[in-house]
């Protein structure tokens, strides 16, 4: 066996996994970098080491090569399709139908019980409505989570939270409970009310809700379960009482979401 093949192709591997987990630590605390240089850094290496371990590994035998190529491979598929996920991080703005000033645009959908949802349920309180991707996307679950930990703060306002998605009413139900959430999940499987509000990603890369596994405490789709799909681009929209929006936040890099101080700042001057 190659040992010094072997050595590269784990040392390779070790330093993809050590970037992955330092980058998704910092979600976890919401403090996303907006240009991951660290994690870019470890997947290149982890992607080149294992080419190199599998260029030096492929002229031994094959019984020789095998302890080498799985970590290799492992290493290069993970570490290649990181970097294709994080290049298709771009979100498109410009189509959403509302402004600040404007009432909010009435809509119906279900709730995660299964039950019709009306926007006039809207009327006389003080909302945040927020567009989110999906139950499967780690940065949106982390998101609601925040919203949760914040709930305090959105009550000294009068601020109630509603979610909206595309997923079913099974899946926003799945999710309340996986993530213990206390507020409203909306489902909009057909996104008619995401496509009303100018706030569609067509053929953007994510995955169903369905069968997904867990990682750092976080929503992850299995690597099969990626594709290209419509879904809410990320979207904050706080209204007050009168059906008045008041303030509009939208992400153009869908990892990158409004701050908790951002979010207190928008309550105080929406809402003195």
């Amino acid at each position: 066996m190659n040992t010094f093949a072997l050595t590269i192709s784990l040392v390779g591997l070790i330093i993809m996994l050590t970037g992955i987990a330092l980058y998704f630590s910092k979600l976890i605390k919401n403090k996303v970098p907006k240009l991951p240089i660290g994690l870019f850094f470890c997947l290149s290496v982890g992607v080149l080491t294992g080419l190199y371990s599998l260029y030096l590994a492929i002229p031994n035998a094959f019984l020789s090569v095998l302890p080498i190529a799985i970590p290799a491979v492992f290493t290069v598929f993970i570490g290649s399709f990181f970097i294709f996920v994080f290049l298709n991080k771009n979100t498109p703005l410009g189509d959403i139908k509302v402004s600040i000033g404007d009432k909010l645009i009435p809509f119906e959908t279900k709730t995660a019980a299964d039950t019709i949802f009306s926007s006039e349920q809207f009327k006389g309180k003080r909302t945040l409505l927020k567009f989110y991707r999906g139950s499967w996307c780690p940065y949106c679950s982390r998101e609601l989570t925040m919203f949760e930990e914040m709930d305090n703060e959105f009550k000294k306002f009068d601020v109630q939270v509603f979610a909206l998605s595309g997923d079913n009413a099974k899946q926003a139900s799945a999710h309340i409970k996986r993530d213990n959430l206390s507020l409203t999940l909306l489902a909009d499987p057909e996104l008619e009310v995401v496509k009303k509000y100018g706030v569609e990603h067509q053929k953007s890369l994510g995955a169903d809700s369905e069968g997904i596994m867990t990682v750092f405490g976080l929503p992850f789709p299995k690597p099969y379960q990626f594709k290209f799909k419509s879904m809410s681009i990320p979207t904050t929209i706080l209204i007050d009482e009168h059906g008045i929006i008041k303030w509009i936040d939208q992400s153009e890099d869908y990892r990158l979401r409004a701050s908790k101080e951002r979010i207190l700042s928008a309550l105080q001057q929406s809402f003195k």
